[in-house]
């Protein structure tokens, strides 16, 4: 239901409320939209933009053209099956209204020399393994897992608002896995409680489905790595851009020489 009320501005000057008109869009904010067609309240989902490569048992392939079954190389168990490979277009009209929709892009170099080794486009909510000797301090382990968002304004990594939208990709496995995308390693989606909300209500019968577990409250699956959240994400970008290290390092977990604060 919307019901029109008036609004009273900080100089006290009163707006009368306007109408409502169905045939019209509304945005209400950070995360609803109303259209005559459609309405949604969007949470963030962990999302490939269309054209990212991802690593596959017969090679590289274009994340649009991945379906049930495929076998896809993740970091920690080999190539596994692909359960569900889910889509959804936002146009540009809609990032306008939605600023958090609008797409990341890390530039080839930008995590470290040759990755990824292209330009990679993700949803802000992504995330991307970070493996550096700060994170280790940090966190007392050495690999990470870290919204693309909060990498904003480091090198490299940057919002964008293509003219032309952006087609979203959603990859689920069995388990929560870290898949190779443009030569740099980035998470699958991840089934909690803020992905389930993201997910059109079509989309989230067919995970339903897979995973009826998810019906109960306090089902939570394991991620990958250890997820940062916005302050510890932010905190970890920080660190790295002043000490002028890069977001991914190739050593091993116990041969991490330990950087100052």
């Amino acid at each position: 239901m919307v019901i029109p009320v008036s609004h009273t501005l900080k100089s006290g000057a009163v707006l009368d409320p306007v109408p409502f008109d169905p045939s019209k869009s509304f945005y209400f904010g950070r995360n609803a939209f109303y259209s005559k067609d459609h309405y949604a309240i969007d949470y963030y989902v962990d999302c490939f933009a269309t054209g990212t490569l991802i690593d596959t048992a017969s090679g590289p392939r274009p994340v649009e053209t991945l379906q049930a079954g495929d076998r896809v190389e993740t970091r920690d168990h080999g190539p596994q099956p692909l359960l569900w490979a889910g889509s959804c277009r936002v146009d540009a009209a809609r990032m306008d209204l939605q600023p958090n929709l609008r797409p990341v892009r890390v530039a080839a170099g930008a995590l470290a020399p040759g990755c990824p080794a292209r330009d990679l486009v993700l949803s802000p909510q992504h995330r991307v393994l970070v493996r550096s000797s700060i994170a280790l301090r940090m966190f007392d382990t050495p690999e990470v897992l870290v919204a693309v968002k909060h990498l904003v304004g480091l090198p490299g990594i940057e919002v964008l608002t293509p003219p032309e939208g952006v087609g979203y990709h959603h990859l689920l496995f069995a388990g929560h896995e870290v898949v190779r995308s443009d030569g740099a390693w980035t998470e699958s989606l991840f089934l909690g409680p803020q992905a389930m909300k993201g997910l059109d209500p079509s989309a989230r019968r067919e995970v339903m489905a897979l995973f009826p577990e998810l019906a109960a409250q306090d089902a939570m699956p394991r991620p990958a790595r250890q997820l940062l959240c916005g302050r510890e994400g932010r905190k970890l970008a920080e660190r790295h851009g002043r000490n002028r290290k890069p977001l991914v390092e190739p050593v091993s977990e116990t041969a991490l020489p330990l950087l100052p604060a």
